[in-house]
This record gives C-alpha cells, structure tokens and sequence, in this order.
C-alpha cells in the first residue's frame, strides 16, 4: 500500500499558528501503537485486543484478574505472609503490566505499513501525549510544546486533590484528553476514541478509589497497637513504626458470632466515651453473653468454672481487680456479673497492665470493628494471632 491511500490535509487554527490535522485514510490494517499503549495501561490486554490479538489479550486479562484475587487472598488468610507473598505477587503484577506495555505498542506497530510508520513520526504522537500525562502531570503537554499548559495542569492537580482524590482523578483523565486535542497532529478517525479512552481512565480511578474505600470499610483494615496491654501477644508502643501493625478482618462477623478467644477491635463505649476515649481498643474476649463471670484468687471464673486461659497468658500472670485505679466507681467486676444480651467481655493479655472490662464494663456488639487475624509487620512478628 503507497502514500496515495493516505491524505496529509494542513489545517491552520490561526495564521500564527498552524496545526497539523492527519486524516488517516489508511489501510484499516494499520493500528496506532500508543493508542494500544494507552488501552493496556487500563487493563492489561486490552491493546492487544485492539491489534487483532485477541487470544494473548484475553490470556492477559484472565492472568491479571487472577493474580490480583491472590493478593487478596494473601491478605485475607491468616496464615499467608503479606510481606513476602504479597511483594511477590505485587512484583509479578507490576512487571506482567510493564511488558504489557511493550507488547501492546509491538503488536500495533507489526500491524503497520512502512508508509503509515513514516507517517505516524512525521510530527509529536498524540497518543504517546495522552499516556504520558497520566504517568506524571504536565508532561503530555510538556512532550507537545504546551508549557503553560503543563504548569496550569500540575498546579490544579496538585490544589484539587487537597480537597477531593475523586475529582482529581476526573481532572486528570481530562488533562490527558486535552493533550490529544492540542497536539500538533491528530489521526481524525480515532479523535472521539480519545474521549472515550479519557472517560473510562476517569472511571477507572473511580472505581480502584471505591474499591479501596469499600475494602477497607467493610472487609479488611491494616491498623497498630498503641500500647502494651496486649503484651507478649501483640507488641503495642505509642511509636507506630516498632509496634505490632495488625490486620483486622471486618465482615466475618457480619455471618457468624464472636467466638471467646477471639482479639478484637471496637469502638469506645459510652463508660469509655466519658471518660474522653475516643481512639479504637483493642483486647481479647474472655465472656460472651448471658454468661456470669467473676474474679476470685486472681482467676476468671466464667459460670462458676475456672476460664483456661494458658494459651495466651504467662503461669505467673493474674487477673485481679486492683488495676482499675480510675474510671467507673466501683470497678465492673467488682463483684460477679451477668453479660447482658449482644455484649461480651474484654481482657488484654497483660493484666497487669490494662484498662479492660474490669474497670468499665462490657463491650456491645454493634461497637465492634472486627476481629485482628494477622501481624504483618515488622517482620520478625509476621503471621497469624
């Protein structure tokens, strides 16, 4: 196929200023190798669908959705190593995405004519303006010569994402179609391909933001011990960087009830709130509800029996009623008690260093965030609880 078939058209936007617009009526053979970049970027083998290699592009989907359901099972088992496992599987997703990349421009560029390549870097490709500005701001426009455009696109990216991720990702899905519209050359028959390529690279950072939101609201949430209350358990210190950062599995409890044993995290109650509390506790269920518990000769009784607790406190630790120097008078187990319906009772595994359910009472059960499974770092500490 010659030159013939393709029509090289100058279109001046102003005298001063003329503008290169390419009507490419070439070969539909032909494929746009950054535009392929840009579809891959989205999801990984999209481009590759665009070049006609289906099979490979579908391969690629399927291996990147995989791969990311095992992250989060990596996340979600207690047994898994985030660290490790997790960086594994992150490096593979990370490096499977990079060659991707390569591939999807490779494949569209195989596809091409000699005359539609030497065409296509006469001038600066608005495709590869569009992918680089959503790999750093302002350096699309940088790339086709609009410098103030490129300082104006850092400047609002930067102010709007103080107040909003969401808008700032609409924003810069628009900055990278606005890089297309004022590049020096545009291929006429892909042009509304770009609207439509800046549209879902806007709903796709929508969607990973929601997706992040919703996991960590209701599924899973990294957080850190702040004190030492559930020593030797969970190292806890006010310095979040040599605590014990835990994973806290938040729906489980949404199908099955709390369990005695089980650590959990929770939200102050009313005694706490009084007391000015307001960060989130975290301490082991040692009651549930309906039982009597009762502390006699440093050991809770639950029902009359005494509680075995020599999986998780040491033979010399006791559970005694005299760390309770402040908050409710007299302390909550004071005396014997019955836990009232939907409420349980909390201890930390260091009794003799926690301000627990002995002092303030019981915990409801629409006060609990969820049920700590896992320390993930630091990493002489990581596994299950």
């Amino acid at each position: 196929m010659g030159m013939e078939n393709c029509e090289l058209v100058t279109s001046p936007s102003s005298p001063s200023s003329p503008v290169l617009v390419v009507i490419a009526n070439c070969c539909m053979s032909n494929k746009e190798p950054w535009l392929a970049v840009n579809l891959s970027k989205i999801l990984p083998g999209l481009g590759q669908i665009y070049t006609g290699k289906k099979s490979k592009g579908y391969f690629l989907i399927l291996i990147t959705i995989t791969l990311n359901i095992l992250t989060l099972w990596v996340v979600l088992s207690p047994t898994a190593n985030v660290i490790t496992s997790g960086a594994g599987i992150l490096g593979t997703i990370f490096i499977l995405w990079l060659w991707n990349l390569f591939d999807a421009y490779r494949s569209a560029k195989s596809k091409n004519t000699p005359e539609f390549e030497t065409l296509r870097k006469q001038s600066k490709d608005p495709w590869l303006a569009m992918f680089l500005s959503q790999l750093f701001l302002g350096i699309g426009h940088f790339y086709i010569g609009k410098w103030f455009l490129g300082i104006l696109a850092i400047v609002l990216i930067v102010i709007v994402s103080f107040f909003s991720r969401l808008l700032a990702s609409i924003l810069l899905a628009y900055i990278a179609y606005l890089a297309y519209v004022f590049s020096p050359v545009r291929r006429e028959p892909t042009k509304d391909l770009a609207l439509t390529i800046a549209i879902i690279i806007g709903i796709s950072s929508w969607l990973s933001i929601g997706l992040g939101f919703f996991l960590r609201t209701y599924v899973v949430e990294a957080r850190w011990t702040p004190s030492g209350a559930m020593e030797p358990t969970l190292h806890g210190t006010p310095n979040q960087w040599e605590a014990d950062r835990i994973l806290v599995n938040k729906f489980s409890y949404r199908f099955e009830d709390p369990k005695r044993g089980d650590i959990i995290v929770f939200l102050p109650t009313e005694n706490l709130k009084k007391q000015q509390y307001t960060d989130a506790f975290i301490k082991r269920i040692v009651g549930l509800s309906g039982e009597k518990v009762e502390l006699r000769n440093g050991q809770v009784y639950i029902n009359s029996q005494p509680l075995k607790e020599d999986k998780y406190l040491t033979q010399k630790q006791r559970t005694l009623i005299d760390v309770c120097l402040s908050g409710l008078e007299p302390p909550y187990l004071a005396k014997p008690v019955t836990i009232p319906p939907e409420s349980y009772l909390v201890l930390g595994d260091n009794r003799e260093n926690s301000y627990d359910s002995r002092c303030w009472g019981v915990v409801p059960r629409n006060l609990i965030i969820g049920k700590a499974y896992k320390i993930f770092f630091p990493l002489d500490h990581v596994g299950s609880i």
